[in-house]
């Protein structure tokens, strides 16, 4: 309660403190006065800077505060170099340090004799007490460093800097990972000896002479030492043996080993040195040399040294050790015998490593719950919030999902150090975009001045002092040496001399944003009093002066190149930029190295992983509620979780009416049937779940269904009793959902993919949702009704999936886990993409959930053509129409009525094909028709450069095309394009959607690059704000492309659209289309072709070929044969409610 108490009175400030963050001025041009910061309704809306999650650095322990610390760490390993060592100090031995337990029993007025006590009863000691527990670790790790690390014996030797983070495992133990920064410097090609010798000077893996040091050996049996009997977190996950390593292959001299020796290394070569080290797990073979095993698998001394080298595919450092001391990890000896628990320690070989794998393994405990609030701040974009509310939300996020043991808590109540660091770190702003306001307090004394800004470091730079020291000082120069003394501050006497700051400020990437880029270099490196010395008329934009401007720097007569003083100041803080840049890429693109981590700090990642598999295994405890803070609780509003649906507009209930009234008798049925069903869930009446299967032609209405079905369902479950302290009450009670992107769009639904978290592929066997249950559990924990449309296009495989995973989700194994279910669609039209059988047609091999559970009812009054009656009469007929058949005489002559001639259709409709490269050929020819200014849009390809690591732009794009993106694309303004990915489903950008291109975007830098470009999308969200052009703006996806190792692609996912294929119009609407019949080669392929038009005198065919207009006999006799709901209890009410609205 102390740790919340203290942490809530922290947010609150850090909440005040952002909400003063703003931009300078209005979204309508106008300067921010005093008087606007007054009044609270004009803050919200001036309060642009969104960022939900910033105001939480100042809460230790979050993780924006542990992404700041990493931040800070990069800033350090920039500037000071790559840390010699890294070590990991754990506390799991607490109970073997006997001043602790003695402690805490003198504070409860008791002696205890130390040795005299058993393990269990020295663990309850320490349990009783954590708060002496935790101070006392944190003494020990500061005496470490104060009396033992920075003293005169130098057991690491000459240590420069030093980071520090205190984490704490699921069951409470501390652990301290340590950077050291030291003198010693290498190059690992050149001083590889010499390494070698530093390395053997403070590393050790072997076991101590038990005669000549008795106390150092028993310390290192008992707290070094990997069991023999491997735990399963050994073997988890891995087929290679122990993941951690153990044991550890002996060799006489520590090695450093280098990949590219073992290129010709024999297979044969490496299953001996299986066979070794399976030796080496043998009690019995711990007295042989190494020599006599090596005889034993059959390896030469030379090909054993040599196979050393194939065991990574990076360089790594084999110790010196016996086999005897194979299962030793490895440690420092002064550090051991004072710390007198586990220790891990590894020398860092380079600053690719250093980022790659310790700094990813030293912010790797809140990986998980960063991802949880990041989707919570995402969930809020359906939610008309202000920042503060917004901040709120993200806390009670937080406070309700993060799980802190008692010695966390004391830590983070009692103040004790988090991380420590030998530097400070000072952010460096060079965005003067979003600026921090005076407080009330100082405003309450201004009226209308514009002076309301607190000047930032920046600003500070550019009003130092005119004298030479101050004039030749670079931005990053200022922030690192300076200090800002106020009032009456003076130095005293023996002041001690304070280490340089280190510069930390925002990075923008050189490829995607080389304005930006070298605006902030120049900001930093080039000594300036403001924004007029950083460009000029004859170089108008960053990029262009850091390239070709030459300037005269104060007190000299010399004129130097821009670039040159930029790189010059550049080298004092990015020794290793470039490196790390790399790792930082690498690493995002893989993920957490979590057998990386096994080998750099084994035992305490062994000891991590453990208590991962026991949270795992735990179950949930419902007991330990936390309750809701009143001042972080917005009324009414609850908090979301962190899975995003998206819900269709509340309806105007007049508006609503009327939609209800329009519905058809059959149509009506539906409707009256569902809310019959609904009507008593509410009131407590037992009812059987629902399985109606809605059955209807192209134009029939089903979609109008939907949106009714959808209104009121909700509307009445949603008064269904619930424990508001267990539900959240505004969670969806009806489920909207599709198979594709579009057509989820299309009825403001959300993909089944996206919806229930299906995995890729679906092939057996079936994969739970693990450690996400929760999350999506607690999001459909209210839903009733699960309505899908398109169901044709749902393969048997995806619905045998959503049946299964609704049952985990729901924890029953009812069918689709006790929810009821409405699939819409037309089995007549196109199935699902490569699959042999729509879902409706049995086969042996599939659990028949279909023809089991489903009832149907078939819509038969066509809506879409209902002012052309003799059309929509003949689209019934032919959607059923066998192969074998003819088509009638009047359906024929029908038919040529839209027969037109290629040359006499209308260029500017869609034209719809049943090939691509009908599609292709079409498009590109009434592009050159249409328009004179054609722009072509490169793709960029990126390609790793072996020499240098980095990813280089080539010169021309591959000719290939990859998953949708195109390696050159011919567009022109007010041409016709469709997306050939899904973006994001709430803006309407999914894979089939149609758009006019309206604008091009480029870049600052270079005008003729292509950034963004404006769409004016044909179907838009009605819930979603457009901008002030009512545009949606596209950027360039990316694709790293698995058969072209180390090649991406970034391209736009679009291409043109004046026509398209006829899978890509199912469930469209338009009043005018030409139809080609050519090559068509699927039943229902023709019907759903015509079918998308609301006239004859919209249809125009081309090719025509009758034989093409036929349906799958499979289904007919499918559908014949499936149950049929009985709606009669109905149809007396629906009667008697169309008499009464006639009249």
């Amino acid at each position: 309660m102390a740790q919340y108490v203290t942490e809530i009175h922290l947010a609150r400030s850090s909440m005040s403190i952002q909400l003063r963050k703003a931009k300078p001025v209005t979204r309508d041009g106008r300067k921010i006065t005093a008087s606007m910061l007054k009044d609270k309704t004009e803050v919200e809306k001036l309060v642009r800077n969104k960022d939900a999650l910033r105001f939480m650095t100042t809460l230790r322990g979050t993780p924006s505060y542990w992404s700041k610390c990493l931040l800070d760490l990069y800033a350090m390993i920039r500037q000071l170099g790559c840390p010699t060592f890294f070590i990991t100090f754990s506390a799991a031995e607490l109970s073997h340090w006997p001043e602790f337990i003695e402690a805490i029993k003198a504070q409860q007025g008791e002696n205890v004799n130390f040795d005299e006590l058993d393990w269990e009863t020295k663990c309850e000691i320490l349990r009783s007490n954590p708060v002496t527990t935790m101070r006392m670790f944190d003494k020990r790790i500061e005496g470490l460093f104060k009396y033992l690390i920075n003293s005169p014996a130098k057991p690491l030797g000459e240590v420069t800097d030093y980071f520090v983070k205190t984490e704490f495992q699921h069951r409470g133990t501390p652990h301290a990972h340590i950077l050291v920064f030291t003198t010693f410097e290498f190059d690992l090609e050149q001083d590889e000896q010499i390494l070698i010798e530093f390395i053997d000077k403070y590393i050790s893996a072997k076991l101590p002479d038990p005669n000549e040091d008795p106390e150092l050996y028993k310390l290192v049996t008992e707290v070094q030492m990997h069991s023999r009997n491997h735990t399963k977190t050994c073997r988890k996950n891995s087929n290679r043996g122990c993941r951690f390593g153990f044991p550890q292959c002996p060799i006489d001299k520590t090695v450093i080993t280098k990949p590219e020796k073992c290129e010709n290394l024999s297979k044969e070569s490496m299953k001996k040195l299986k066979s070794f080290k399976a030796l080496l797990d043998e009690p019995e073979n711990a007295s042989k040399s190494l020599q006599e095993l090596l005889n034993l698998s059959g390896l030469t001394m030379d090909e054993y040294k040599l196979s050393l080298h194939g065991m990574s595919n990076t360089n790594k450092i084999i110790y010196a050790r016996d086999p005897k001391d194979c299962r030793v990890n490895t440690h420092n000896i002064p550090l051991l015998r004072a710390w007198r628990a586990n220790m891990d320690i590894q020398v860092i070989l380079g600053p690719y490593a250093c980022v790659q794998y310790v700094c990813g393994y030293m912010s790797k405990s809140e990986s998980v719950m960063s991802e949880h609030l990041k989707s919570v701040v995402k969930n809020m974009d359906k939610k008309e919030l202000n920042e503060s509310d917004e901040m709120k939300e993200v806390l009670q996020a937080y406070s309700k999902k993060r799980e802190v043991s008692a010695q966390e808590c004391v830590a983070r109540a009692c103040g004790l150090r988090l991380k420590q660091c030998s530097r400070a770190i000072e952010f460096l702003p060079t965005d003067t975009s979003v600026r921090m306001s005076k407080p009330m307090s100082e405003l309450e004394n201004l009226v209308n001045s514009e002076d309301i800004w607190k000047p930032n470091l920046l600003d500070k730079y550019r009003s130092r002092p005119e004298t030479q020291d101050f004039e030749e000082m670079c931005y990053a120069d200022f922030g690192s040496t300076c200090r800002i003394v106020y009032g009456d501050e003076k130095k005293g006497k023996n002041v001690m001399e304070l280490l340089n700051d280190m510069d930390l400020y925002y990075r923008y990437s050189p490829e995607k944003y080389p304005e930006q880029y070298h605006g902030n270099l120049l900001k930093l490196y080039l000594p300036h009093r403001g924004e007029c010395q950083l460009k000029t008329p004859a170089f108008p934009t960053y990029q262009s002066f850091y390239e070709g401007a030459f300037v005269k720097l104060p007190f000299t007569d010399d004129i130097f190149p821009v670039k040159e003083i930029v790189q010059k100041n550049r080298l004092k803080y990015e020794k290793h930029g470039k490196s790390i840049e790399l790792a930082l890429k690498d690493m995002e693109e893989r993920g957490e190295l979590i057998d990386a981590w096994c080998n750099l700090a084994p035992e305490s990642e062994r000891e991590r992983l453990e208590c991962l598999d026991e949270m795992q295994d735990r179950p949930d405890d419902d007991d330990d509620v936390q309750e809701n803070d009143p001042d972080l609780v917005r009324p009414v509003r609850t908090v979301t979780d962190a899975t995003f649906i998206m819900e269709p507009p509340k309806l105007d209930p007049v508006y609503r009416q009327q939609l209800y009234q329009s519905l058809n008798q059959m149509q009506a049925c539906v409707f009256y049937a569902v809310r019959d069903w609904c009507i008593k869930r509410v009131d407590n009446v037992t009812t059987e779940q629902f399985f109606y299967y809605i059955n209807g032609g192209a134009g029939t209405g089903k979609s109008h269904v939907i949106k009714c079905v959808y209104a009121e369902a909700s509307e009445i479950l949603s008064k269904i009793e619930r424990n508001a302290y267990e539900t959240d009450l505004s969670k969806p009670t009806v489920l909207l959902t599709a198979f594709t992107g579009t057509a989820a769009f299309n009825i403001c639904g959300t993909t089944l993919h996206t919806l229930l978290k299906l995995p890729r592929s679906l092939k057996p066997p079936y994969q739970g949702l693990g450690n996400k249950l929760d999350e999506v559990r607690a999001e459909l924990m209210n839903a009733e009704i699960i309505i899908i449309d398109e169901i044709s296009m749902v393969s048997k495989e995806l619905f045998t999936y959503v049946n299964l995973r609704l049952q985990q989700i729901k924890g029953t194994n009812k069918p689709f886990g006790g929810m009821s279910v409405l699939a819409v669609g037309d089995f007549y039209q196109l199935p699902p993409v490569a699959q042999s059988k729509p879902l409706c047609v049995f086969e042996a091999s599939f659990i028949d959930l279909w023809n089991t559970h489903f009832q149907m009812i078939t819509l038969t009054e066509i809506m879409r053509q209902k002012d052309d009656k003799t059309f929509a009469e003949m689209l019934n007929r032919i959607r059923v129409k066998n192969i074998t058949e003819e088509l009638s005489e009047d359906d024929r002559q029908l038919l040529s009525q839209a027969v037109t001639a290629p040359e006499n259709c209308p260029i500017d409709v869609l034209h719809i094909f049943a090939k691509n490269r009908f599609v292709k050929a079409h498009n590109s020819k009434t592009l050159a028709l249409l328009y004179d200014d054609i722009i072509t849009i490169n793709a960029d390809d990126y390609k790793k450069d072996a020499r240098t690591g980095t990813m280089e732009l080539q010169a021309r794009p591959c000719k290939e095309e990859f998953n949708g993106l195109a390696a050159k694309l011919e567009l022109a303004i007010g041409a016709r394009v469709m997306l050939t990915r899904n973006i994001d489903l709430s803006q309407g950008l999914v894979n089939g959607a149609f758009a006019k291109l309206a604008t091009l975007v480029c870049s600052p830098a270079n005008p003729t690059h292509v950034q963004r470009l404006g769409l004016d999308l044909d179907n838009k969200n009605p819930r979603k704000k457009s901008g002030s052009d009512n545009l949606v703006y596209l950027e360039r996806s990316e694709e790293n492309v698995t058969k072209k190792k180390g090649f991406v692609r970034r391209q736009f996912p679009i291409k043109l659209a004046f026509a398209c294929t006829i899978h890509k119009v199912q469930g469209m609407t338009t009043s005018s289309a030409v139809v080609s019949f050519k090559q068509i080669f699927q039943a229902g392929m023709g019907y759903v072709a015509v079918s998308r038009v609301t006239s004859l005198s919209g249809l125009h065919i081309i090719d025509m070929d009758e034989t093409k207009l036929y349906a799958n006999p499979d289904i007919t006799e499918s559908l014949n044969n499936m149950q049929k709901s009985n709606l009669e209890h109905i149809m007396p009410f629906i009667t008697y409610h169309n008499h009464w609205t006639e009249t």
